[in-house]
């Protein structure tokens, strides 16, 4: 079967094998409600990544992933305190 999805790629093109679901790239915490620490705190609650933090004028971003591992990405809300998240469908 490996053999045949193989071939199948070449005949089509990688992009008809890429997986469809979307994975988070970056979590974004408004600096006007949270600091640094706070942010970090509650990624760490959530279960996400809180190793590589950025600091900009408006937000703290927490990288989840290299935004060149992805083909398109986008922002959402994730809900409470204007926290977002920049989501992105994987580069095969």
């Amino acid at each position: 079967m490996r053999r045949r999805g193989r071939s199948l790629q070449r005949r089509y093109g990688r992009s008809k094998f890429c997986p469809s679901s979307s994975r988070v790239q970056v979590l974004l915490f408004p600096r006007e409600r949270f600091s640094t620490a706070e942010a970090k705190a509650w990624a760490k609650r959530h279960d996400w990544k809180t190793g590589d933090v950025d600091v900009t004028a408006d937000f703290i971003h927490l990288r989840q992933e290299d935004p060149s591992h992805f083909r398109r990405i986008r922002t959402i809300h994730m809900g409470g305190r204007g926290v977002q998240a920049r989501v992105g469908f994987p580069v095969c």
